[in-house]
């Protein structure tokens, strides 16, 4: 992964899907963890499915409440991420992020 980014904060921007996602810019970070633990814990989630590894990329198992899904993986450039697939997961992520600054 570049190391220029595992020196930077989490940050929340919108993915090629329209909806937002969380770099986390680097790999099963503290922060990364504290958030899917939140997302379980605080939020309801549960977490299921199979990882899919590529070269430099990999899918790793949603998050799934009712309706709503949160994807994660990492690739070398981000790191893990959260990517949401709906407006209502683009809330639950906005007020994750939220729960992750300082």
């Amino acid at each position: 992964m570049n190391q220029d980014l595992a020196d930077r904060p989490p940050s929340i921007h919108v993915a090629a899907n329209k909806h937002l996602v969380i770099d986390f810019n680097s790999y099963d970070s503290a922060l990364y963890r504290q958030a899917c633990h939140t997302l379980e814990q605080t939020f309801g989630f549960i977490q299921n499915g199979d990882t899919v590894t590529g070269l430099d990329e990999g899918i790793g198992p949603s998050f799934h409440r009712a309706d709503v899904e949160i994807s994660t993986g990492w690739d070398n450039w981000s790191g893990n991420y959260l990517l949401s697939n709906s407006s209502e997961g683009d809330d639950i992520l906005q007020l994750l992020f939220a729960r992750l600054s300082p």
